[in-house]
């Protein structure tokens, strides 16, 4: 039997310290937290993954949190 464990996401928005509570069977990844966030956050959330011949000086998915002003990510697990 799985386990549901609570996960607490401290993050910036802006420069404003903020926190959000995760609920998730598997460990989260800072990436699954940045989605999660994006998700929050940004109206109409569009994230598109590079493809792998595609060479940019920083990856699409950090790229939206940065234009949303989302930085300082750090998960935790509470349990």
């Amino acid at each position: 039997m799985q386990t549901l464990h609570h996960y607490q996401i401290r993050y910036r928005l802006n420069g404003e310290p903020l926190t959000h509570e995760l609920e998730s069977f598997a460990p989260v990844t800072e990436e699954e937290a940045l989605l999660q966030l994006l998700i929050k956050h940004v109206e109409e959330p569009q994230v598109v993954v590079d493809a792998p011949w595609e060479h940019h000086a920083q990856p699409s998915i950090a790229r939206r949190a940065q234009e949303a002003g989302l930085s300082d990510i750090e998960v935790s697990q509470r349990d």
